[in-house]
């Protein structure tokens, strides 16, 4: 059989009237915006076009998003994604060794270089639900994918939300079935909607993109979640991308790799790693523009900043969050121990409180810094750390700051996104990752109730 043969379409289970009756299908495009959230720290490339529609912008793509009733606030907790034509596909998944039902089975058994399709439920992880929850994950698979006419291994699937809890499957199946006849070319913001979460804002976003050397446009198509449980080691916690771009599926599965690792791969809000997170990738090439040569390399540029947008705005939603913070590592002895430094600052409770008090207490990152290089054999430790222009530490002792400057870095640390930089003396090495403050909300939202 080829990947563009479909299975006749197959009947839904019956569900019960009680997970009929809670199920809300919502106003077809009355999403949230398809912008990309700003940032100071992302800029997209010459030439770009935002545009509407999140993940359904590309040409041959549908979605939907609807109620199933998970959502004890009755806001839309079902999603499914699908292409019209055949893909090249691509997905990263969480490397967490309790990684969820749904990764474990799509990871596992669906044909992950030629996905068309996704089905996603937010409010419910299905996480360390054993045998029952990979059941659950798989009947999620086998009716979107007879629902959508596509075979189980075309068929993604994606969960997100309380862990631990088994997944109340029979308003989903109910769900899939309505979002399959609910499925539109502009539902992608109800999709984007669908997925989230303890979100506080949206992460989604839609491009038209004009690559060099190429007849007529591309368009891409992103939509993503995220706020706590955020330190991606592969990942975010959702995300999905779409594209009209022609592009082979070996370049596409590298591509992925290196713009995650410069995006998602590249912030954290707790330090702690989801069992749930998965990047896919969707290529349908429906535009007929091949993205090969310069074209491949713009394209990912352009992927890239819309990547490292949504990567950005997961820091600033994160639980409580009240600023980013932009941290460059530079010398250090290779890029291992500079991304190894940028993690123990930007996970450090210490660190991230004093950003929330806007508190300029630059020993605590030099302590979090110092503790993952280890002794240097007696030699004094040198570094310089620097929030924005106002240098605060050189060769490993504080800067004499005047009057000036003293009020220069407090209007610094007074805004929503800071650069910090922290200079080693060991060699060439450089990272750079995004992190939260850390407010007395987070704990709040994560003491005072399960989701």
């Amino acid at each position: 059989m080829t990947v563009s043969q479909r299975l006749p379409r197959t009947p839904a289970p019956a569900a019960t009237g009680a997970a009929h009756s809670a199920l809300t299908l919502p106003l077809v495009g009355c999403g949230p915006s398809d912008l990309l959230p700003p940032s100071r720290f992302v800029v997209l490339p010459a030439g770009v076009e935002q545009a509407a529609g999140s993940v359904t912008h590309p040409l041959g793509f549908r979605a939907a998003g609807l109620h199933a009733g998970l959502k004890r606030s009755g806001k839309l907790d079902l999603g499914v994604l699908v292409s019209d034509e055949p893909c090249a596909s691509a997905v990263l998944f969480t490397t967490n060794a309790a990684a969820a039902a749904p990764v474990r089975l799509t990871r596992g058994s669906s044909s992950c270089h030629r996905l068309r399709g996704v089905v996603v439920n937010a409010g419910n992880a299905n996480a360390c639900t054993g045998k029952r929850g990979l059941g659950d994950a798989a009947r999620m698979r086998r009716v979107a994918a007879d629902a959508l006419r596509l075979y189980p291994e075309e068929v993604a699937v994606a969960s997100t939300g309380v862990i631990g809890v088994p997944l109340p499957i029979e308003p989903i199946v109910t769900g899939i079935a309505a979002a399959a006849k609910a499925l539109s070319a502009v539902a992608g913001p109800d999709f984007a909607a669908a997925i989230r979460t303890t979100d506080r804002t949206p992460k989604a976003g839609a491009l038209t993109v004009r690559l060099p050397g190429c007849e007529g446009a591309v368009r891409i198509g992103l939509a993503a979640k995220g706020a706590g449980m955020i330190s991606p080691r592969m990942a975010t916690t959702l995300c999905f991308v779409t594209t009209d771009a022609v592009i082979p599926q070996p370049a596409l599965a590298d591509l992925l790799g290196r713009v995650v690792a410069h995006s998602f791969n590249s912030v954290t809000v707790d330090g702690q790693q989801s069992t749930n997170d998965m990047v896919l990738c969707l290529a349908n090439g429906a535009s007929g523009v091949a993205a090969t040569g310069p074209a491949l390399t713009a394209f990912e540029e352009v992927l890239e900043a819309a990547m490292l947008s949504l990567a950005v705005a997961l820091v600033g939603d994160g639980e409580g969050a009240t600023r980013t913070v932009r941290l460059t590592v530079r010398g250090a002895w290779d890029d291992a121990e500079a991304a190894a430094v940028a993690r123990s600052i930007g996970d450090s409770p210490l660190v991230k409180a004093a950003f929330f008090g806007a508190d300029p207490n630059w020993g605590r990152i030099v302590q979090a810094a110092g503790q993952m290089v280890g002794p240097c054999g007696g030699a004094r430790f040198r570094c310089e750390v620097a929030y924005g222009e106002v240098e605060v530490v050189r060769d490993g002792e504080p800067v004499e700051l005047g009057a000036a400057r003293r009020r220069a870095l407090a209007a610094l640390m007074a805004q929503a996104e800071i650069d910090l930089g922290l200079t080693l003396h060991r060699g060439s090495g450089s990272s750079t990752i995004y992190f939260s403050d850390l407010s007395h909300e987070y704990v709040s939202v994560n003491s005072e109730c399960t989701s």
